[in-house]
Formats: structure tokens, sequence, C-alpha cells
């Protein structure tokens, strides 16, 4: 078992090899030129612009982050388990449909769930031009599938012995799923729903960057001017809005959630989601360009012609992935271990808030002052940027253990740093290796995120793709990207079921 565990351990820290490659790529493309602008960003941080006029864009700005963010919350709890439940095994042994109309479900929601929102977002804005509604409905796309992946499994923990005592005495079906179903799908809102919230805060954020309004676009503008001091402003606004979120989630995981709060998020979303649908179906009727580009046969049967460098950018893609899994699972117990200083840990907790909250198109364009876009380049940002996420997890494990041996092998003389590998971090490996499993999911996803912005993979291909308007070749690399994303979704599955 030591064995085992100890094998765990040096598996968090081997893929630090990670930066060899990647810190001589930065080193040969470094340039000093924008090394000044670099240096003023980080000055700007400790002088944010405040003024009557900044303070009104800033709230105007966070009331339409929480428009999008909150409507897609909606609409996507309640999609998500509508859909959770129609593609949940419990679901067929209790309602007799035929069991194929599960597996359609699944397969349409995996294909959905392994596209980034920022893709759909780029191609909606491409066919119905800049609305927050498009931001809307990009979000609610994956993060349905995504709650409702989590809702299905879920219910694959209620007990089988309880279905079958059911269908044995002859009861009600539809009203013996109900009854099953509402404890734990009130569990889930409570302990996941509501950290979904945060990822849609998130999500709207990194989408303004491509001008569907709220706190994002704000930031990009001024970054576009390089006016950092009203920057920092707008970045400190989200944080504080992550941070009021994350205070909400804490008091509904603590307290409950009343269940005529959810009958009124649901009454709320339901509402919402008739808006949208009704918005959506408008447009199609009514864009005549949309009508004859679904019709045309470019779209569908043209795929002789590939899009240039299409190989590269799929190797570059998985690349990018793997090396930014690599930083996202190394970093972290790899700057805990050089130091148990308490100012050390604070400072880390600060930095890793910070650099999750940046977005990470921001984060990349601002590295690009000073490098030449190449792979490297892009594996640093997203990497870090996850990084920020896997530090936060496990140094919030780390703290809630018990930390008798950790203090019993200090008391004999061992080092800070062997007291703190042998008797804290060798427990937690496996549960955070399996995290980052989980991790690397959304990271294959987000890889889109930077190859937009970093001139890299089938992102930047994406981008060149629609601004030509070659749909042919946007239905290949959205064909790629989802192949690539659910093949290494297994391949996790099988690295999560060997951890657990």
């Amino acid at each position: 078992m030591q064995k085992l565990k100890l094998d765990h351990t040096l598996i968090s820290f081997i893929p630090i090899l990670v930066f060899l490659p990647i810190t001589y790529q930065i080193i040969k493309d470094f340039h000093i030129g924008g090394l000044e602008l670099f240096i003023e960003f980080f000055k700007s941080a400790f002088t944010p612009k405040i003024s009557r006029e900044i303070l009104g864009i800033t709230i105007t700005r966070l009331n339409e982050t929480l428009l999008i963010s909150f409507t897609s919350w909606f609409i996507s709890i309640i999609f998500g388990t509508f859909l959770g439940i129609l593609s949940s095994d419990i679901f067929y042994r209790l309602i007799r449909i035929p069991v194929f109309i599960k597996y359609i479900f699944r397969f349409i929601l995996n294909i959905i769930r392994s596209i980034h929102e920022l893709v759909w977002c780029l191609i909606l804005m491409q066919i119905f031009g800049i609305n927050f509604l498009v931001g809307i409905i990009a979000i609610c796309i994956p993060f349905i599938a995504i709650n409702a992946k989590v809702i299905s499994e879920q219910l694959k923990l209620i007990s089988s012995e309880i279905i079958e005592s059911i269908t044995a005495l002859n009861g009600n079906n539809f009203s013996s799923l109900m009854i099953l179903i509402w404890s734990p799908i009130i569990k889930i809102v409570r302990n996941f729903g509501f950290y979904r919230l945060e990822c849609c805060i998130r999500s709207t954020a990194i989408l303004g960057l491509f001008g569907i309004g709220g706190i994002g676009t704000s930031i990009f503008l001024s970054f576009q001017s390089l006016n950092f001091n009203e920057m920092w402003t707008y970045i400190f606004s989200i944080s504080s809005l992550l941070l009021f979120s994350k205070r909400i989630f804490k008091l509904f995981k603590i307290k409950g959630v009343n269940s005529y709060f959810i009958i009124v998020i649901i009454f709320i979303s339901i509402l919402i989601s008739f808006y949208c649908i009704y918005f959506l179906i408008n447009l199609l009727i009514n864009n005549f360009y949309l009508s004859n580009l679904l019709l045309s046969k470019n779209i569908f049967f043209n795929f002789i012609n590939l899009p240039d460098n299409y190989l590269k950018s799929i190797f570059d893609t998985i690349t990018l992935g793997i090396f930014a899994t690599g930083i996202a699972i190394s970093v972290p117990p790899f700057l805990l271990l050089i130091s148990q200083n308490r100012y050390f840990i604070i400072t880390l907790r600060f930095f890793a808030f910070i650099i999750r909250v940046i977005p990470p198109t921001i984060i990349i364009l601002i590295l690009l002052m000073f490098n030449e876009p190449s792979l490297s380049l892009a594996s640093i940002t997203l990497g870090f940027y996850n990084a920020g996420i896997t530090f936060k997890l496990l140094n919030d494990n780390l703290s809630e253990i018990d930390k008798n041996n950790y203090v019993a092998f200090k008391a004999i003389g061992i080092s800070d740093r062997s007291s703190w590998l042998i008797g804290l971090f060798i427990n937690q490996s496996k549960s955070y290796l399996s995290y980052c499993a989980y991790r690397s999911d959304i990271i294959i996803r987000e890889t889109a995120i930077v190859s937009i912005v970093g001139s890299i993979g089938l992102g930047w291909q994406l981008k060149e793709s629609l601004s030509s308007f070659a749909w042919n070749e946007v239905v290949i690399i959205i064909f790629t990207y989802s192949l690539i994303a659910i093949i290494g979704e297994l391949l996790n599955d099988k690295i999560k079921s060997k951890l657990i």
C-alpha cells in the first residue's frame, strides 16, 4: 500500500519535466521589446483607476455579466437536470420506453459537451451577429451537457434493491421515480449546481473579450488601449463578484437549499428558457442567409479540401493539452514542497487566485508583449491558469487532513520538506491525481481559448476559417475538436477508475 502511495506521489511530480522543452522555446523566442509594458502592467495592479466614470462603467458591465451568467446558469441547471434524468439508467428501469433512446441522448450530450463555449460563441456570432443572448446560448449548450452528465452519474448511486422492490410491488413508476430522484437532485444542486454559477461567471468574462458584453469586454478594451490601471479596476471587480458568489455558495451548502427556492428557480428558468428559444427560432426563420447556409452542400458534403496545416494543428492541439495538463498537475505540489513558510503559502494563494481570475486570453496577450507566439507560450498560459485551480484544491485538502504524522516527523528532526511530503502529501496524492484527471478533460476543451489568440492549433485554424466563411472547414475542425475531447475523456475515465 505504501508503495502504491509513493507511486502516486512520484507521478504528481514527474510532469514537471514538460518545462524543459517549454522553457527552451520561451527563452529562444524572448525579446525585450515589450518588457517595459509588461512591468507597467504589474505596477498598475497597485494603482487601479477609480473615478465616477469608471465606477459607472464597472457597475453597468457587472450587471451585464450577472445577467448573462445567471441566465445561463438557470437554463443549464434546468435543462441539464431534465436531460440528465432522460440519460440515466434509473429512468429506463422504471419508465418502460426503448433503452436505445438513452444512448441517443448520451451520444448527443457527449458531442456538445466536448466543444468549448467559446467555439460555440464564435460560430453563433458569425451567424447571428454580436448579441448578449448569443453569449447565453453559447454558454448553455456545453453547460447543459456537463450538468446532465453529473446528474446522470449521481443517479447511478441510487440502490438497485430499492428500484427492484418498487418494480416488484407494481407501484406507480413515475411517482416512484420522482420520489427517488428528488433528494439526490437537490443535493447535486446544493453541492455542484452553485459551483456551476461561478463557472458561468468565468465563462461570461472570457466570452466578453470577444464582444458579447459584460466585464470581459471592458477588460479587453482597456488592454487594447494599454490603459492597465482601468483594466485592473475591472479585474478586481470581477474578483469581488467571484468571491461573493463563493460566499453565497458556501452559505447554501451549509444551510441547505429550501425546496421552495428550487421551485422558484425552476419557474424563472422556464420563463427565461422560452424567451431564449423564441429568440433563436425567430432568428432562424428571419435570417435568410442562415437558411441558405444550412442548405448549402458546401457545408455538409464538401469535405474534400481539408484546412491548411490540418494535421499539424491536430498535433499542436494535443500537445498543448498534454503540456498544460502536466503544468497543472506538477506545479502546485512542487511549489508547496519548496517551502512550508506561512507567508510563502499566503503569497502563493494570492497569485493562484489572481491567475484564476484573469482570463487566459488576456494572460497570453500579456506574455506576447515580449515573446513570439508558440506552443510553449500557450501551454504556459493554459497550464498556469489551471494550476491556480488545482493549487486551491490541493492546499484546501491538505489544510483539512490530520497533521499528526507531519508533526511527528518534524519532532524527530526530519526536514520540513520531507515531513510535508511523507506526512501530508503522500496521503493526498491519489485523490489529487484523480481530480487532475478530471481537470484534464476541461483543459482539453480549454485549448480553444488560448489557441484562438495564440496563433496555434485548431483554435487558430477555426478563427481563420470563420473569418473566410469556409464552413466546410469549420465543420471539420469542430468534428476534430469533439473527437479529441471525447477520446481524451475516455482515457481519463480509465485513469480515474484505476485511481479510485
